[in-house]
């Protein structure tokens, strides 16, 4: 078992250098004030609400902007949740983690359905936020108690590598562990996820380590692809911060790095397999799918290959959204023109984009343009090309 599954709190005493925060928030509970929980990553803000939610017999119903993107998702998922009292537990606690990832979903109503339950909700509603800078906690804190977690101290993590390291019996040195402690930046799951490394191989340094993004996937994907273990890939995905959106967007772009032939096209198969799923989540709200996704993304992935590839390979980020976008901003205006196109001709846009050629002689003529309704962009455009 890694560590961060071992050591993972199952009670608020478990949960270091936080008690005054979790003392607020049970008062909170209690008193049924919605909350906001801010703090950075890892440190015990997701935790401290299961704890007190077993402790106080609570059942916790628990959504993430990863999972609901829209009004119509929230009010589905949580909004007969946030009314319906509980058959087994003495309350109920709704959790929504990570407010933050609902930037640019303001216009479908995501926000307001989430005030819309904070006002009326019988049960305690509590908010995780990241980001202080975030705009969805700037208009959400009106509503809620604010309650942060600090970073934790380094001597704190210290104390605590030192006590789990005992326990292993990893034999670390004490400087090794106070550089671990500096380098998580607070953030006790990254502690964790380093120390793993010291459970399999001797190190001298810690100057292999960083909380870089890309480092932490670069580290997953040699898993998924190195790997022949069914343990160690299905959870491969599980200390990672980004969503499966991106995670997939990696695997995409590396998979033919380190596959070929039979192995690649089951890889491939396998992502797209994902991908359905994923359209059925979003499409029909089948959030029982996502367990398929994560599956055939690791598992199935991992396992395409017979042999592992030798020697190190670099990853890099995909860069076919980067293309697409290139190429999007570069036929704006023959897209903007071809939908107006489609109208006056009683034909699709996209018929019309694949044809233009054959309509460019007419683009020259005064009355069609008028007919059109082209805005001097787009006779700009027309005039260049």
């Amino acid at each position: 078992m890694l560590l961060i599954d071992q050591y993972k709190p199952k009670k608020t005493q478990d949960i270091i250098g936080q008690d005054s925060a979790i003392n607020e928030l049970k008062s909170c509970i209690k008193s049924k004030k919605p909350v906001i929980l801010l703090g950075k990553s890892g440190t015990g803000k997701t935790s401290s609400v299961y704890a007190l939610a077993k402790e106080l017999n609570y059942e916790i119903v628990e959504s993430n902007s990863g999972e609901i993107r829209n009004k119509e998702g929230i009010i589905n998922f949580l909004g007969s949740a946030s009314s319906q009292q509980s058959l087994f537990y003495n309350g109920k606690l709704i959790l929504i983690d990570e407010i933050e990832g609902f930037a640019g979903n303001a216009d479908r109503g995501g926000l307001n359905a989430i005030t819309d339950i904070i006002k009326e909700s019988s049960f305690p509603v509590i908010l995780t936020c990241n980001d202080e800078q975030s705009k969805n906690f700037s208009s959400l804190k009106k509503f809620c108690k604010v309650i942060s977690f600090e970073p934790l101290a380094y001597k704190v993590l210290f104390e605590f590598l030192k006590d789990v390291s005992r326990k292993e019996s990893l034999n670390i040195k004490e400087d090794l562990l106070k550089s671990l402690a500096i380098k998580s930046n607070g953030d006790a799951r990254a502690a964790l996820i380093d120390l793993e490394f010291f459970r399999y191989k001797e190190f001298s340094d810690t100057n292999f380590l960083s909380r870089d993004m890309s480092q932490d996937i670069d580290n997953a994907l040699k898993v998924l692809f190195k790997s022949k273990n069914p343990k160690d890939i299905s959870n491969v995905f599980d200390s990672l911060q980004e969503d499966l959106d991106e995670i997939s967007l990696w695997i995409e772009e590396n998979c033919p790095k380190e596959y070929n032939g039979e192995a690649l096209a089951s890889c491939f198969d396998s992502l797209s397999k994902a991908d359905v799923f994923n359209g059925r989540i979003i499409k029909r709200q089948y959030y029982r799918f996502l367990v398929y996704r994560r599956i055939f993304m690791s598992l199935g992935v991992g396992l395409a290959k017979k042999e592992k590839k030798p020697g190190q390979v670099v990853y890099s980020r995909n860069s076919r959204i980067l293309k697409k976008w290139i190429w999007n901003n570069k036929n704006l205006r023959k897209k903007s023109i071809s939908e107006k196109l489609g109208k006056v001709t009683h034909t699709s846009s996209k018929k019309a984009f694949k044809e233009f050629n054959f309509y460019k002689p007419l683009l020259k003529e005064r009355d069609f343009i008028n007919e059109l309704e082209l805005n001097e962009d787009e006779i700009e455009w027309i005039n260049k090309n």
